[in-house]
């Protein structure tokens, strides 16, 4: 059983995870626009890297590997799926709506997520982090407010199949955080690999695309998953979803330091909001833990 200090620690560490992921995510805008390929040529050979960066850590860990593999079982497999399912369904729903409209739409996974792990893990979801939510979402619309557009149904309804496989994961990996779900990458990887097959064209990656392309998928990609992963043995799921949203804030501030593309008044202002309110979770769960 853990102790107070030992629970408090660990609880700390899975915040610095879940942020670090966020913040590593977050940087996949300022590459994509560096890779002058098609939306499906990019997923292809970025879930290709995503396999090749994650078997040598499998391969070092072998035993143990087989050993989370077996004991998963179903759930490994369900992990992968749905990871692959919105690493696919995020590259249509951007095809068919606007960015602003998909991100608003992501933007509901925390309570897609707590709703989840409240039903599923009967994990207890506190008052003050519903009010984070709810804030948090507000800011996540004023960021996006100045540039939705009409006409992007589709789109979003596409971008839903995104939160709902987001959530999912997080839900699974949490469920199953005694075992590890690092072989669930590979698979995923493996699967977006075979979906997008059909629609790419391997021949367009050239050598200039490559360090882009490993920055991407074995960097931002591989590192992302892999903090996420250890997030979610440490915090409940919609904490770490929670924290996932400042990913959504980052982003623009990358393009602005990379591409020179001031974010407008209300996404700075939504996104002060956006990481306040995850702020202030995060410190009367702090102060919660330790009373």
């Amino acid at each position: 059983m853990k102790t107070p200090t030992r629970a408090g620690s660990s609880a700390a560490l899975g915040v610095l995870y879940a942020v670090s992921a966020a913040v590593v995510f977050s940087t996949a805008g300022a590459i994509v626009r560096r890779i002058d390929l098609p939306a499906w040529d990019v997923t292809f050979v970025r879930s290709l890297l995503l396999v090749a960066a994650i078997l040598p850590l499998l391969a070092f860990r072998y035993r143990r590997v087989v050993d989370d593999v077996r004991r998963a079982g179903l759930w490994l497999f369900l992990s992968a799926l749905v990871l692959a399912g919105s690493a696919v369904a995020f590259i249509i729903a951007l095809r068919l709506a606007p960015v602003a409209n998909v991100l608003i739409v992501c933007g509901a996974t925390p309570f897609a997520t707590a709703l989840l792990a409240r039903l599923f893990l009967h994990e207890p979801v506190s008052r003050h982090t519903i009010i984070a939510m709810i804030a948090a979402l507000i800011g996540l619309a004023l960021s996006v407010a100045s540039s939705l557009r009409a006409g992007a149904a589709l789109g979003m309804a596409v971008a839903a199949i995104v939160m709902l496989c987001m959530s999912a994961n997080y839900v699974i990996v949490r469920h199953r955080r005694d075992v590890g779900m690092e072989p669930a990458l590979a698979l995923a990887g493996v699967i977006s690999a075979l979906i997008a097959l059909p629609f790419a064209h391997p021949g367009n990656v050239s050598w200039a695309h490559l360090p882009w392309l490993l920055a991407l998928g074995p960097g931002q990609m591989a590192i992302g998953l892999l903090l996420y992963i250890s997030a979610l043995k440490r915090i409940p799921a919609g904490r770490a979803a929670l924290l996932g949203l400042l990913e959504l804030v980052a982003g623009p501030i990358w393009v602005w330091i990379f591409d020179g593309e001031r974010p407008g008044d209300l996404t700075l202002l939504g996104g002060i909001v956006v990481i306040g309110a995850a702020a202030a979770n995060v410190w009367l769960d702090s102060r919660r833990t330790s009373v």
